[in-house]
Order: structure tokens, then sequence, then C-alpha cells
């Protein structure tokens, strides 16, 4: 009696025993994960060098963004940024734990994925947006610039660099700030009177399309 309940223990353990995936199982599930992790952010990079040839092949007129000019940079206000992003990273990272420890990590992982591949699709979405607008911009009037200030913005990782104006345009309430890789806006000083070819984007914003200085600068009131 004994030996036999030590032999069937085992087996009514390995029958109430859930079944293990197979090995060809546990490839497949790697494989989809690993298509899941690469291929939306490659799918960004390749739109993003697919739109980059377009723009190279086909040379256009300078396309500049105007932005609405910012007097004083707040300390604390670029530091924000920063340390709202920390936040949330912390937060992200103890949500995470908690939600493993109560409902494990394979659900969690499946949300973590869904949101990886929301915010790459999002990208590609943005990325493809921006140069539709910037393509599709809409020509208008030209109009009366006088520069305000100027200053030399040396060539970066994040734009090729030029000179940044503070522009006040007659039909714009703000003052607007474009940057200029043009040798001779650096000869531009306060008081310089442009004429502003410039266009409005097919879905927002407005862009500088070519400029004319005036024979001599204005006296600034």
């Amino acid at each position: 009696m004994t030996a036999q309940t030590g032999m069937d223990e085992p087996s009514a353990s390995a029958a109430c025993a859930p079944d293990a995936p197979s090995p060809a199982a546990l490839r497949a599930q790697q494989q989809r994960t690993v298509w899941w992790l690469f291929a939306p952010p490659a799918l960004l990079v390749g739109l993003r060098w697919v739109l980059q040839w377009q723009s190279d092949r086909a040379p256009q007129l300078p396309v500049l963004p105007l932005t609405p000019f910012v007097a004083t940079q707040d300390v604390w206000g670029l530091l924000w940024p920063v340390l709202w992003t920390l936040l949330a990273l912390c937060a992200s990272v103890a949500g995470t734990l908690l939600a493993a420890r109560r409902w494990g990590w394979r659900p969690v992982g499946r949300v973590w994925m869904v949101l990886w591949v929301a915010a790459c699709v999002a990208g590609t979405a943005a990325l493809l947006w921006r140069h539709l607008n910037v393509r599709g911009v809409q020509p208008l009037a030209p109009v009366q610039a006088q520069v305000l200030g100027s200053r030399i913005l040396a060539p970066s990782a994040r734009g090729p660099g030029g000179t940044q104006l503070v522009l006040r345009i007659d039909t714009l309430e703000p003052l607007q700030q474009v940057l200029i890789d043009d040798p001779q806006a650096a000869q531009w000083r306060p008081g310089q009177r442009l004429a502003l070819q410039w266009a409005r984007g097919r879905y927002s914003g407005w862009f500088v399309t070519g400029w004319q200085a005036a024979a001599s600068p204005t006296t600034s009131p």
C-alpha cells in the first residue's frame, strides 16, 4: 500500500500541473516580441530617411518657421520639463512594480508593448504631418518687417546654425523670431527693414520663404 501510494502521488501532481509551452512555442513568442520591439521604431526611422531623401532630391525655396519670441529665459521654466520627465519616469517604474506584483509580469509587459507601439505610431504620424505641413505651404503677400535684435548660433546636432533674428512684422501682433542661414543676415543691425516673403503652412504655422534687406537701416522707435 505504501509503495503504491508513493507511485500515485507524482502522477497526480503531474496531472494537475499546467502544460509547459513547447520549445517551438517559446521561440515563436520570442520572435513576436522582437518584432514588436524593433519593427515600429524601424518604420519611424525608415520614414524619416525617405522624407529626407525626398526633400534633398527635390530642393525648393527655404521654408523657415516663424515662432513667437520669448524675451526672458526663466531657469525654472527650463528645468521644469526635466523634473516632470524624472517624476514621470519614477512613477512609471513604481507603477510597473506594483502592477507586476499584483497581476504578474506578462500582462504588464503586454501593456507596455501596446504603449511602445502607440508611441512609435504617434511619432511616425507627427513626422509625416510636419513634412506635409511644410511641403504644402500657401504663399501670402509680401510683408514688411523690422529687425529688433539678432544673435549668431553655431552649427550643432540640432541644426545647421545661422543668425537668429527677432522681428516685428507689420501684420502680426507678437514679436517673432526666425533662424536664417545666410551670411548677410549676420550684418543686419536693430532697425534694419526687411521685405519678407512668407507663407502659411498647409495645416498651421507661419514660414519665411524669402527676404530682401532695405538699402539702409532705419532707426527703431
